[in-house]
């Protein structure tokens, strides 16, 4: 079987690119007030203005490219191998549990041993819940009939 090696370098200089033009979008955006060419308390100059016009396309851009870097460089993993997809999970009617019977199962001829013992593992734990669940329901029959006795002989 022959793997994909990915090359993340393209995606990663992507990103950095990406991340360095944001803060510079981020700076012009911020430079009136850090420099000073803005007063304080009082209506924006034109250099302020400029400067907010320009800064946010170019700090929104260069999100919207960071994203589609960061989008690429997972698809490029996932179809390498290296990273799998997640299922998406989807809401199931409530079911009601029904314990399985402890038949035994005639091992199929390519089943491996793990799931051999997995499925042993399997019923042995059925079998203990379906005897838990008999012997509480006994003991809460019993500690209710024990209330109902103590009523009747107050």
């Amino acid at each position: 079987m022959q793997t994909t090696r990915p090359s993340i370098g393209k995606y990663v200089c992507g990103m950095a690119a990406s991340l360095l033009i944001f803060l510079a979008g981020g700076w012009l955006i911020l430079a009136p007030f850090a420099l000073g060419y803005q007063p304080y308390n009082a209506s924006w100059v034109s250099q302020t203005t400029n400067d907010f016009v320009t800064g946010i396309p170019v700090a929104v851009v260069a999100l919207i490219a960071f994203t589609l870097f960061f989008m690429s460089l997972i698809r490029s993993l996932a179809a390498a191998g290296v990273v799998v997809a997640q299922a998406k999970v989807q809401p199931q009617a409530s079911v009601q549990y029904q314990p399985a019977t402890a038949a035994p199962q005639a091992p199929a001829a390519n089943q491996s041993d793990l799931d051999r013992t997995l499925a042993t593992l399997a019923a042995a734990l059925a079998a203990d819940l379906t005897a838990r669940r008999q012997g509480g329901s006994d003991q809460q029959n019993d500690q209710s009939q024990t209330i109902l006795n103590r009523r009747e002989v107050q």
